[in-house]
């Protein structure tokens, strides 16, 4: 993994980062599809993890000490990568400075060298990070999520501004299966900024507690006859491919 955070990987248009504060400047969310080197696993980018952890105050950039950092793994869906990185809870700017500051720093590449030793990241991206929905009920910060993802590309003369029409009639409906179901739940927006691929043009997240919420909320979103008319508007706005992955938080943004 680049550690330089080059740019993100948008393959799974994912989060779990349920960002709040800033809100006069764009949310980023940088990402990289990773596959483990050869007889590495998980405890290894755990390690690896847990060194950076450890050094990452020796890095001039405030920014960098509130970054927080989950990964994905694949669970179902055409998926070719063992895992993705997601680095968030940085603005457009406070992205560049972590940049800035890894890349001019002795202490970065001693922690990029590790990783290296990990993981190989075939694939990188930055997008911009939109809240769509967020549960009453909260997410735990060390909790196991299931999330649902997809990667959409716009149908011939539709633009965000379909998507937005599809979102405003899937919101109110999507909210009471949620609730009727009393889950945690957490669903964005990604628009790439650098990277994708495929002509992809957004994606949406959908951040559940495990799979078996994910499952009701979904069985009570489509047992919804209201929920036609947000299926159809989004039909018409882009075709999408979707996959569920598990998620964990790997580094946890300070309190």
């Amino acid at each position: 993994m680049n550690l330089k955070l080059r740019a993100v990987f948008v393959t799974a248009m994912a989060g779990l980062f349920f960002m709040s504060a800033h809100a006069a400047e764009l949310q980023v969310v940088e990402g990289f599809g990773c596959n483990f080197n050869p007889g590495k696993g998980m405890k290894d980018l755990e390690d690896v993890t847990a060194y950076y952890v450890a050094n990452r105050a020796k890095i001039a950039s405030p920014a960098l000490q509130k970054m927080r950092s989950v990964v994905w793994q694949p669970m179902l869906g055409n998926v070719e990568v063992d895992l993705v990185w997601f680095n968030g809870n940085l603005t457009y700017s406070e992205w560049g400075e972590v940049t800035d500051a890894i890349s001019g720093s002795e202490v970065g590449a001693a922690i990029q060298a590790k990783f290296d030793e990990v993981l190989t990241c075939p694939a990188s991206g930055l997008a911009v990070n939109e809240q769509l929905f967020r549960s009453d009920k909260a997410f735990t910060e060390d909790e196991s999520v299931t999330i649902e993802s997809f990667r959409c590309t716009l149908n011939p003369g539709k633009t965000m501004a379909d998507s937005d029409a599809a979102i405003a009639a899937w919101k109110p409906v999507f909210a009471k299966a949620v609730a009727s179901i009393g889950a945690a739940s957490y669903v964005g927006r990604r628009v790439p900024i650098i990277g994708g691929s495929g002509g992809l043009d957004l994606g949406y997240f959908a951040v559940w507690d495990d799979a078996t919420s994910y499952a009701k909320g979904n069985a009570a979103f489509l047992a919804d006859p209201d929920n036609t008319k947000s299926g159809a508007l989004f039909a018409e706005a882009h075709r999408c491919a979707s996959a569920l992955f598990s998620g964990r938080v790997m580094v946890a943004a300070p309190n």
